[in-house]
């Protein structure tokens, strides 16, 4: 009589709450994404994102203002180095942390004080993805750069929200300082 019991309530609770039962998978993906903290420093600005959820994995995202060369010494091991894809979910997962905490900074990294706010400006972050040799004639003058391709992430002041300001021609060179995201596996 218990067993029957136990029966009907059990087929109760999966008929009028499955969810109770079976984990579906959005509620298993927004409860990986609720655990991730946001790292300030002493003036409140975020410097990282610990515990964050990309593509069913974990990564801390650290904001390190300096050039691609200090902070990636060999830009191969860089998270997501030519997968632009996986960079772009990676962005979305970093703006959808840094919207997520209303009344947190708007202001990520540390910028030192003598540095030029041009580029990196403490409200715009870049994932790289790729280096890019270009060779240009200008009449008989030759000129051949290197550049670094990413993901841009931004803060829209009229929206008060961080998005995305990606474009395909989006680089800097490797020598200028600008905001990045250092990404790794936990």
């Amino acid at each position: 009589m218990k067993i029957a019991f136990s029966l009907l309530i059990a087929g109760a609770l999966t008929l009028f709450y499955p969810s109770a039962i079976i984990s579906t998978p959005a509620q298993t993906s927004t409860q990986r994404n609720v655990n991730f903290n946001l790292v300030k420093d002493k003036r409140g600005n975020i410097i990282a994102i610990n515990n964050l959820t990309i593509d069913n994995r974990r990564y801390n995202a650290k904001f390190i203002y300096g050039t691609f060369g200090e902070i990636f010494k060999n830009p191969t091991t860089t998270a997501f180095w030519e997968n632009q894809q996986t960079a772009e979910r990676a962005l979305n997962a970093i703006n959808t942390a840094l919207n997520a905490r209303k009344g947190a900074a708007i202001k990520i990294g540390v910028i030192p004080r003598n540095e030029l706010s041009n580029a990196g400006s403490g409200n715009n972050f870049m994932i790289p993805v790729a280096q890019q040799r270009i060779v240009r004639q200008y009449g008989k003058e030759r000129t051949e750069n290197v550049y670094v391709n990413g993901v841009l992430g931004g803060f829209n002041e009229k929206q008060k929200i961080w998005s995305n300001y990606s474009f395909d021609a989006f680089s800097v060179t490797p020598d200028t300082p600008f905001m990045f995201v250092k990404l790794e596996p936990r």
